[in-house]
């Protein structure tokens, strides 16, 4: 009897700051989502859960300049990342939220416990204070040079460029990140976790875990040896997290509570389908993967132990790290502004495209990964297509044509049809070694040779010539094939789900299982359709329409430009963020007339000063050359995009006004707004229109 492992796993939380780039995906959700899948086909008790990581710095900043609360502000992108998870085809079994009572309790019982053991103790800090926004500066609020390597620009608590974290105090040259300010040295009473009283059983863990990768092994043994500092797990209010039991103005910093929401996500989904979190987090038969980048390793690996082990929760069986995504060898990073939305991507090609070059590109290991579009598209048309597509139709709609859609009768076996019946027999088990050692490139690797292997096999065997000889060698040559890509229909599902699925339905596999599979003679199959459509080199063209990050805004008010007669100074809402605009309007349009309008503004364009103040952006108006009227987009929410219909988005960072010049849009006999003959409409189907004549055109 076979026995049925329990498997928790989780991924990186993603940060409710920010939209979803394709690095996240990369690193941290697809390999799991991968994992996962393959252990649910194996009938293992897998559960895989995350959560967004909700509390911080960050968020208090960005919800502030969104004129909205914290709790508002996360909602928005809590909302937002489950429907981009979702479309991607990750498959969690809870997606929930750190800002939550159950993670209010468990950070509570984790600090009660390192209490209890001496783990927790209180010693006086140097904090920066600016006193110019009359505020202590947490590590997000505070920028300098890296005590580390020097590199600069970096953020109080922790180095991008080499990973180190330190002390906000460590920092030199540093400055608060909201006015510039050079802070003051203040002193206070923190909580420290005794991090340095674990370094002999972190030792011990790593060093006896054979599954953990040698790359961050090595890497994170270095740094025992050099030996660890205690962990400042205090941060000071105005803070937006959880209040430190007994504290009125002292709350968890976001690394403390932030992976007790893997704990905190588990009780919840436990809570709601009759089950034990406790069979999950306190079980040692359990294994627990999470799955990171390596941009936060140390606190993965060191910190997030030694807390499990002062709470005597159970350790994790492996923490499968991978390197960054970078564009043009740059860093995917939301702070940097070098990254591609993953909604940007869906909203051109299909999930499973993307899931396979990924994890055709990705090693169990460290090393940054290049995105291009250009190797998609290769990969896609090369593997995915002319591979493994073209293969499950060629076989099957020889077989409709000759066989009434019925797999035929194995009439005879000679050695090679013994050998390629063996190697389908023993994939499940040689590609499953691979994907439980997360060896997941490895593993598509050995289904792409193997769906070479079948095309061989078929062409070898010429069913197109041997249909008229000999029948029976025809039936044989049929059935293995149908047998192969039933196969590999299976083994295929963690990796391309919806295109695996779509085979199977072709194939009438119902409930599939990770093993040997039989496919029963007879048996009816239904009418194939071709699996993948080639990405053409007009797919991957970029039209400079594409570069503009149009949106729905709203005026909140206006007022005369005190240096210019022409020009009003107006303040928007995008809904996550409050921008000002400069606008040569005034001779045009009264300011009754514009307040309180949906409009529609350039939210990428560069910033610039017109008679001494800044527009944050540039409001679109149409122009006939006498009358000017401004473009409305009635009925959709401030921060809804616009896009021409038919004309897939990719913002740039900044685009210039010379080259938004280029880019001709004008009205139309409806007073609609069109590009290229292509309608212009929000994200929700409202349209975008001007009350002007006909052929005006939009500046």
């Amino acid at each position: 009897m076979i026995k049925i492992k329990r498997i928790l796993i989780t991924s990186a939380l993603p940060y409710a700051n920010g939209s979803l780039h394709l690095g996240h995906l990369c690193s941290t959700y697809l390999p799991a989502d991968i994992f996962v899948r393959y252990h649910r086909l194996k009938g293992n008790d897998a559960i895989y859960v995350c959560a967004t990581d909700e509390h911080g710095t960050p968020i208090e900043i960005n919800a502030k300049k969104a004129g909205l609360k914290p709790e508002e502000f996360v909602k928005i992108y809590r909302k937002e990342h489950a429907k981009d998870f979702k479309d991607m085809g990750i498959s969690f079994d809870i997606f929930y939220h750190t800002h939550s009572e159950e993670n209010k309790k468990f950070a509570s019982l984790f600090f009660k416990k390192a209490k209890e053991k001496g783990s927790v103790y209180t010693k006086k800090v140097e904090l920066m204070y600016c006193p110019k926004c009359a505020r202590y500066l947490p590590d997000r609020f505070l920028k300098g040079t890296c005590p580390k390597c020097s590199a600069l620009d970096q953020y109080g608590d922790s180095c991008e460029k080499c990973g180190a974290t330190y002390q906000t105090s460590d920092l030199t040259g540093a400055y608060c990140a909201i006015c510039k300010t050079k802070p003051e040295k203040r002193t206070q009473d923190h909580y420290f976790f005794r991090l340095k009283q674990y370094e002999k059983d972190l030792k011990k863990w790593l060093t006896t875990n054979r599954r953990i990768q040698k790359d961050v092994k090595n890497y994170v043994l270095n740094w025992i040896k050099e030996g660890l500092k205690d962990w400042d797990i205090t941060r000071t209010g105005p803070y937006f997290g959880f209040l430190i039991p007994g504290e009125t103005n002292k709350y968890f910093y976001v690394w403390l509570d932030a992976p007790i929401g893997y704990i905190s996500s588990t009780a919840k989904w436990a809570e709601t389908h009759n089950k034990k979190w406790e069979n999950y987090w306190l079980d040692k038969d359990t294994e627990i993967y999470h799955f990171i980048g390596k941009d936060i390793v140390y606190f993965h690996f060191l910190f997030w132990p030694a807390l499990l082990m002062a709470a005597n929760f159970s350790l994790p069986t492996n923490i499968p790290t991978r390197g960054y995504l970078t564009v043009e060898k740059d860093k995917m990073s939301k702070s940097r502004g070098t990254f591609i939305l993953l909604r940007d991507y869906l909203d051109r090609f299909p999930p499973d495209y993307l899931r396979y070059y990924l994890t055709s590109v990705t090693s169990n290991n460290t090393t940054d990964v290049d995105f291009s579009y250009l190797d998609l598209q290769a990969k896609v048309n090369n593997d995915l297509s002319d591979t493994f597509g073209n293969l499950a139709h060629r076989v099957l709609t020889f077989t409709c044509s000759n066989f009434q859609s019925k797999i035929p009768t194995c009439a005879r076996l000679n050695k090679k049809d013994k050998d390629f019946d063996k190697k389908i027999d023993i994939l499940p088990q040689k590609v499953g070694t691979l994907i439980e050692k997360v060896e997941l490139k490895k593993a598509l690797e050995e289904l792409m040779d193997f769906a070479r292997e079948c095309n061989r096999y078929f062409n070898s065997n010429e069913p197109w010539k041997t249909i008229k000889e000999d029948r029976d060698r025809t039936k044989t040559t049929l059935y293995l094939s149908l047998k192969a890509i039933s196969q590999l229909s299976v083994l295929m599902e963690p990796f391309i789900p919806s295109i695996s699925k779509d085979l199977q339905k072709t194939l009438n596999i119902k409930n599939p299982k990770w093993e040997k599979i039989t496919v029963k003679a007879g048996a009816k199959i239904n009418t194939p359709k071709p699996l993948i459509t080639k990405i053409t080199d007009d797919d991957i063209k970029e039209d400079p329409f594409s570069a503009l990050d149009l949106r729905a805004a709203k005026i909140l008010s206006l007022k005369d430009h005190p240096d210019a007669e022409k020009l009003y100074v107006i303040e928007i809402t995008l809904g996550k963020e409050k921008r000002q605009l400069v606008a040569g309007l005034r001779e045009h349009i009264k300011k009754e007339d514009l307040q309180g309008k949906n409009i529609v503004v350039i939210a990428n364009l560069e910033y610039a000063k017109l008679r001494g103040i800044e527009s944050q952006g540039m409001l679109l108006a149409a122009d006939n050359g006498k009358d000017v009227a401004v473009l409305t987009a009635e009925g959709a929410k401030p921060g809804e995009s616009v896009r021409a219909e038919g004309i897939p988005g990719k913002p740039a960072m900044k685009i210039k006004f010379s080259d938004f010049l280029k880019i001709e849009m004008t009205v139309t006999k409806t007073h609609q707004i069109a590009y290229k003959n292509s309608l212009l409409k929000t994200e929700s189907g409202k349209p975008v229109s001007a009350d002007i004549s006909e052929g005006a055109k939009v500046r």
